[in-house]
């Protein structure tokens, strides 16, 4: 049964590319998004995380190769965790979002991350909460509830409730010149 699933957006992203945000491949990281990468996997490393899942699009996987090769963890690609796309309603994302944290909770595994984007760390979030979570406390660029590459922890307690807790915003060096996104 899962116990603790830290939830991980995916680090800064190239912007400006004309590649769709919503669709594989999706822009890359930038290299700020790879400094924040490496530093929230050394974050993540002695979380005793035994496997970690990820978004499909380039920027959530190569965020999550980054710390699974950190760490040394199994990672495994989950079109479940893909971005909001702009064809899809947000019910529909939490539908998908429910289906893989099922999946999840079949585990052996008891500690797992997952890297993924803004909207489903949202439905996350929610669905943990039984939509009791205030999220209004925790905005970052772009309306997202949490800033990239950061680490939210949800703990299950002894009566199955999930507890939710912000961990981790990492702080990498930016050039003047950096849009946050």
């Amino acid at each position: 049964m899962l116990k603790n699933l830290y939830i991980v957006r995916h680090g800064h992203p190239q912007l400006g590319t004309g590649i769709a945000y919503d669709r594989v491949p999706g822009p890359p990281l930038s290299d700020i998004g790879r400094a924040e990468a490496q530093v929230t996997a050394a974050f993540l490393a002695d979380r005793g995380i035994e496997e970690i899942y990820a978004s499909p699009l380039e920027r959530a996987l190569n965020t999550a190769r980054i710390i699974a090769t950190l760490i040394d963890k199994p990672l495994l690609i989950d079109a479940d965790l893909s971005e909001h796309r702009s064809d899809e309603k947000y019910e529909e994302v939490k539908a998908r979002l429910r289906q893989i944290l099922a999946r999840l909770d079949t585990e052996t595994e008891s500690t797992l991350a997952v890297v993924t984007h803004g909207s489903p760390i949202k439905a996350l979030l929610q669905i943990l909460s039984f939509d009791t979570i205030d999220l209004t406390k925790y905005v970052f660029p772009n309306g997202n509830h949490s800033p990239t590459a950061g680490v939210w922890h949800a703990r299950r307690d002894l009566f199955g409730a999930w507890q939710l807790m912000l961990v981790y915003k990492p702080v990498v060096p930016v050039p003047s010149s950096h849009t946050p996104y």
